[in-house]
This record gives structure tokens, C-alpha cells and sequence, in this order.
């Protein structure tokens, strides 16, 4: 080997290494336009928008290396860069040490306790007859628990066959005196399942957010007067991505026995169509719900099942101006979909930034649900008791 070739080797390799380390922060580039970006423009950036934390833990190990080899500058570069993402990352971690708010001292209304809740239409299909399952009588429960003040349902259900009455139970085990139920329409039928709000107060209006898309998805606006005030409260429901028994049990045995899988191709094509296709559908239904909350009369709570992440577009659409009550007072992970990963943050409490604060916030990891639900304390700005 002559001396010559010793530098080319070298610098192919520094040129090796640098790919290595740039091909990251492209992805991390990338999955971070995520929230910027239509999918309907290009839906692909929303894919490396769901991988978002763990592509900047990838990167944050590069800082880690830079930093101990001592080169100050890649260091620098690469912290400018990450400092947004680590930033993001506390819509789906929060340490639970800042933005505590002091106990209520002043004379002010009592907080107001919203819980938002998708229930999987109360675990219908494992009901015998007449009698409700036991997943069901965890949901009662837990709602009487909190005492919510203002509750939000998504994937409700009216009962079996009219035989149970699921508002009369809820209103019953809650003490909420006033509900706003909004089913399901399809071919002009209405069917027994939609969004469902209960409320301690009265619900003087109510009105319906559809999306053209797919009228199973849609969102309720409820107007509530409290005290001398007026809440407009969004109870939404946005296109979940619909995936089967089978995709689930696909993707297990590909982690479990990744070789050996002649339909490997079809299988994860179909997976990509169903994320593309709840991609664009959320889209359009993010852009309506964002400016019917932008022309509200009154300050505004919004919750829901958005099925989107916190580095998505529906997300950021929808939370514009407003302020999360996770980020504001959560604590721990905020994951809210019982999966396998701890960054399936998919349904929100967001409210009006001028006339509300979060007091107090928390997911509640039972297994009644396919979701978990979430409770926040918000408090109305300068109303008097």
C-alpha cells in the first residue's frame, strides 16, 4: 500500500462518517415539517412525522458524541439545530416541574373539570344480552370517580336495542344534569353511535362540525353558560387510520420472525395506503375544525380523539392560538392510545389562552378502552363566584 492512497482512504471514510451523520438530521429536518406541512402536498413528510421523538433521540446520541470527542463546533451546529425538537418533545413528556398554577385563593369560580374520553363504544361487542361487560362498568365507575364537570365522549354508543340507556347511566353515575348527543348518519339513517357531551351546567346550543370525508368522524360544539359566561366546547372526533386485527397481528409477526414472510410487500403496502388515506382525511378535517374554532363568539375548549401526534399538521392546525393543558400542567408521558409506544399522544384537552388556565392535568391508565382518558382543571379568568 503506497503512502498516496493513505489520505484518500481517509477521507473516504470522514466522507462515509459525515453521510452517516447527516442522513439524521435529514430525517429530523424532515420529520419536523411534519407539522407545517399538508399532507395533501406531500403526505410522505407526515410518515417521518410519527417517528418525530425518536428521530431526535437519534440525533440527540450524535450530540452526545460530538460533545465527548470535543469537536465544539459540530456540537453547536448540531444543538442550534436540535433545540426546536427538544423543544416539541414536551407534547409528549413532561418532567411536571414547570408551570404549576397556585391553588385557588382569590374568590374566582370553582375550576372547572373537563374529561375527555373515547370508550370504544363502551366495549359494546362483549356485552351478554342485556347485561354490560365489565370494561363498561369500569368506564362508570371511573367517571364517577373524577366528577367531571364537563364530559366528553367519542365512539359513544346509545345502548343495545334501546334496552340500556348509556346517557341515563352516565348522568346518573356523574351527576351531570345536562347532555348533548350527537349520532351517526349514514345514506340518511341515523345509527346508535357518535359524540356524546354531558355538562353541569346548561347547554344552551349546540351545533355539528361535519367532515365530507367519512360521516363517522365529525365534531360537536356545545355553548354552556357558567356563571355569568359563555363556553363554546368542541367535543371532536378526527379519521383514525383504521387498522385491522390483521395489520396488528402482521406487524407483531414481523418483529417477532422478520425472515421467512412471503407477504410481507402486500401487507405493509396496505398498511401505507391506510396511514396516506387517514393522513389526507384529517387534513382537510383539521383546516375545518381550526376555522370553526377561529370564529367562535366565545372562548373556546376543545377536546377530543384527533388520532394524530403532537408533530403532526392536525395537531398543530387545531392548537394554534390555543394553549395545551398536557404541556401546561401534564406530568410523565402523555400517552393516550394503549399501544406499544409511549409517544401515541392522540387525544387532547386545549383551551382559549386569554381567558382560561390549566390548573391541573392527568391521564388516567386504565384499561377500559382502547384510549385513556384525560382530566384537566381549568379555571375562567376574572369570573367571580
Amino acid at each position: 500500500m503506497s503512502a498516496a492512497d493513505k489520505p484518500r482512504r481517509f477521507s473516504a471514510g470522514r466522507v462515509l462518517f459525515l453521510i452517516i451523520t447527516l442522513f439524521p438530521v435529514a430525517l429530523y429536518l424532515l420529520a419536523y415539517a411534519a407539522a407545517y406541512i399538508p399532507p395533501t402536498r406531500f403526505w410522505l413528510v407526515a410518515l417521518a412525522g410519527l417517528a418525530f421523538p425518536y428521530v431526535v433521540l437519534i440525533n440527540v446520541a450524535f450530540l452526545l458524541f460530538w460533545l465527548l470527542s470535543r469537536n465544539k463546533l459540530y456540537a453547536l451546529l448540531f444543538f442550534l439545530i436540535l433545540l426546536p425538537g427538544i423543544i416539541r418533545l414536551g407534547g409528549y413528556y413532561q418532567p411536571g416541574v414547570f408551570g404549576k398554577q397556585p391553588n385557588n385563593t382569590s374568590g374566582e369560580l370553582p375550576d372547572v373539570k373537563v374529561m375527555s374520553y373515547n370508550v370504544r363504544i363502551f366495549d359494546l361487542y362483549n356485552w351478554e344480552r342485556d347485561k354490560i361487560s365489565d370494561n363498561t362498568r369500569g368506564v362508570f365507575r371511573l367517571i364517577k370517580e373524577q366528577k367531571p364537570d364537563l364530559l366528553c365522549i367519542q365512539e359513544y354508543h346509545g345502548g343495545r336495542y334501546g334496552k340500556v340507556d348509556i346517557a341515563d347511566s352516565i348522568m346518573k353515575y356523574s351527576g351531570l344534569k345536562y347532555k348533548s348527543i350527537a349520532f351517526v348518519k349514514i345514506s340518511g339513517k341515523e345509527r346508535p353511535y357518535g359524540i356524546a357531551t354531558f355538562s353541569r351546567w346548561p347547554i344552551i346550543h349546540k351545533g355539528i362540525v361535519s367532515f365530507e370525508e367519512n360521516p363517522v368522524n365529525f365534531c360537536m360544539c356545545s355553548d354552556i353558560t357558567i356563571g355569568k359566561d359563555t363556553v363554546r366546547l368542541y367535543n371532536a372526533h378526527l379519521e383514525s387510520i383504521k387498522f385491522s386485527r390483521e395489520d396488528y397481528l402482521f406487524v407483531s409477526e414481523v418483529m417477532n420472525n422478520p425472515e421467512g414472510q412471503e407477504e410481507i410487500r402486500e401487507n405493509l403496502l396496505n398498511i401505507v395506503r391506510k396511514l396516506k388515506r387517514a393522513f389526507l382525511f384529517r387534513t382537510h378535517q383539521a383546516e375545518k375544525l381550526s376555522a370553526e374554532i377561529g370564529r367562535s363568539p366565545y372562548p373556546v375548549i376543545v377536546c377530543g380523539d384527533f388520532n394524530d401526534t403532537p408533530s403532526s399538521y392536525t395537531y398543530r392546525k387545531i392548537a394554534s392560538g390555543l394553549n395545551d393543558a398536557f404541556r401546561t400542567s401534564g406530568k410523565g408521558f402523555g400517552q393516550t392510545y394503549d399501544g406499544l409506544l409511549p409517544t401515541l399522544r392522540i387525544d387532547y384537552i386545549l383551551h382559549d389562552k386569554q381567558h382560561f388556565t390549566t390548573h391541573s392535568f392527568s391521564r388516567i391508565k386504565e384499561p377500559f378502552s382502547d384510549h385513556f382518558p384525560v382530566v384537566a382543571n381549568i379555571r375562567l379568568a376574572g369570573t367571580k363566584k
